[in-house]
């Protein structure tokens, strides 16, 4: 027990410099990384945008839904997709 007397206040030093706020980025900063929630967002905002230029301008699902069923679908991905957007560009 007496062995590790002396190393305690260095182990304890030790951690008290890796948590010490000044390693770690300001708030509002980024990284050099890209994270994976940023990327997942921009891939869904295209998802629904895509869907809902599909829906609306193309023939692709013509023979899915009616026009009607399908300009309402098309109404919402495009609602929901800007939605998206304005909270994705919101927080950056």
């Amino acid at each position: 027990m007496n062995a590790y007397k002396g190393t305690y206040p260095r182990f304890r030093e030790m951690n008290e410099e890796t948590n010490t706020s000044a390693s770690l980025p300001e708030k509002g900063k980024r990284g050099g990384r890209i994270r994976i929630g940023y990327l997942f967002g921009a891939l869904m905002l295209v998802i629904y945008l895509g869907m809902a230029v599909l829906l609306a301008f193309t023939p692709f699902f013509s023979t899915t839904f009616r026009p009607a069923l399908r300009y309402l679908f098309a109404v919402v991905f495009a609602a929901y997709a800007i939605f998206r957007g304005y909270r994705f560009f919101k927080d950056r």
